[in-house]
């Protein structure tokens, strides 16, 4: 029974172990099934997505074009419905931008030494038109590659001689082997032909131009500012001429600049010359004031006048009187013209704002004659305008300054003065 038992184990145990393997091996069939359709699944949904990915290309292509017809579109109705005076107001944009090209390409040409008196009309305007355009084309291209060329030019002499001129962009540059002389080429706005720019290049910088020709490599000197650094040294101006700047209310600024100058000096030398005023006035009257005429050297000018009207008239109303009029016409002579000190300090910024007020009004006027696209028209008005403004508040601070101190000086000694008389006032003598 036992073996019985032992055998049909045996049996069982090996039907299992082959049912496993097999289960093992679908298992990793079915795997692999699933890998491979799992890969045609994404490369369906990677083709659907190339395929819809550019139908929205074009329908987003399809939407901009009609975005595009339905804005001319709109445009147009627009226009069709504008009033009058926004179509004299685009018309006025329009000029001011063909006056800003317009002066671009005139300076432009200038820099370069043309005067395009070939596309000017009867009134000396530029004319903008294609063969201007396409000059400017030539010019564009040829400057990208640079090459030497034979263009008259004045030399340092002021005389014109033939010269191989090289344009490097904005620098440009003249050398003639003949008279061994080059250098830097400068276009004036109002010179018919360039001319070599002066004190610049030595010897050796011309051996340089000479090795740049012949063999295309050389260290050239040039201007890193393009001539600003020679205009503004040419700009740099004096006192005068900055002060001509402010027009005509620059003068009566400088006048009462002047005025107030001469008479805070004088002010100055009289305050400072004046007796000092000691606190112990009345002691010393009581001490050394006698019957005799010694006391007169221990006190100064105005103290003895005061000491006199004391003197002369008992403790009355009538001491009173006679020491503040003396008072009186003793500050009126301290005080005396430092009222136009302070009248100075006060009309000068009004005079620098009224030249500023002038100078804009200029300045508007211009603009509306040659319009805004060209600054150097306008910039007189403004250099007036804040010239002036200048001036006034240099002539303003400075006497506002000395008003204020030699003001308070007087008003000082005028009060140790009164304090003097007020205790003088009741000294019986």
């Amino acid at each position: 029974m036992l073996r019985l038992i032992l055998g049909c184990s045996f049996l069982l145990l090996a039907f299992n172990g082959q049912s496993e393997e097999a289960i093992n091996q679908q298992i990793i069939n079915k795997i692999s099934t699933s890998k491979q359709q799992l890969n045609q699944l994404e490369n369906q949904i990677n083709n659907s997505t190339l395929s819809y990915q550019n139908k929205i290309n074009k329908a987003l292509n399809e939407v901009k074009a009609l975005r595009k017809q339905a804005a001319a579109i709109q445009r147009v109705a627009d226009e069709q419905t504008l009033s009058v005076e926004k179509l004299a107001d685009r018309v006025v944009k329009w000029q001011a931008q063909d006056n800003y090209q317009k002066l671009l390409l005139q300076s432009y040409f200038e820099q370069k030494g043309e005067l395009l008196s070939n596309y000017r009309d009867s009134n000396g305007d530029l004319i903008i038109s294609d063969s201007l355009f396409s000059k400017l084309e030539s010019q564009l291209t040829n400057s990208l590659i640079p090459s030497w060329q034979q263009s008259q030019i004045v030399d340092d002499m002021g005389q014109v001689n033939q010269f191989n001129r090289l344009d490097l962009g904005p620098v440009s540059l003249a050398f003639n082997a003949d008279i061994n002389k080059g250098g830097l080429i400068e276009h004036g706005a109002n010179q018919a032909m360039p001319n070599l720019v002066k004190g610049v290049y030595n010897d050796q910088d011309i051996a340089q131009l000479q090795q740049l020709k012949q063999t295309g490599l050389a260290q050239i000197t040039f201007d890193p500012t393009l001539g600003n650094a020679a205009k503004l040294q040419q700009n740099k101006q004096g006192l005068i001429s900055h002060i001509e700047k402010g027009g005509v209310w620059a003068f009566p600024i400088l006048f009462f600049g002047g005025l107030s100058l001469i008479v805070a000096l004088i002010k100055s030398i009289q305050l400072f010359s004046l007796p000092k005023v000691r606190l112990d006035f009345i002691d010393r009257v009581k001490q050394h004031v006698v019957n005799d005429t010694s006391y007169q050297q221990l006190f100064s000018k105005t103290e003895l006048q005061l000491i006199d009207i004391a003197k002369t008239h008992p403790i009355s109303d009538k001491r009173d009187d006679q020491l503040v009029a003396f008072l009186m016409r003793y500050r009126y002579q301290v005080e005396n013209y430092l009222g136009i000190v302070a009248t100075s300090a006060a009309i000068a910024p009004l005079l620098g704002l009224l030249g500023t007020v002038s100078g804009m009004i200029n300045t508007f006027m211009m603009m509306n004659t040659f319009g805004t696209g060209d600054a150097a028209t306008v910039s007189g008005g403004i250099s007036e305008a804040l010239v002036t403004t200048e001036l006034g508040l240099i002539v303003a601070i400075p006497s506002l300054i000395l008003s204020a101190l030699l003001s308070r000086k007087a008003k000082s000694h005028n009060a140790r003065l009164e304090t003097s008389a007020v205790q003088l006032s009741k000294h019986a003598f």
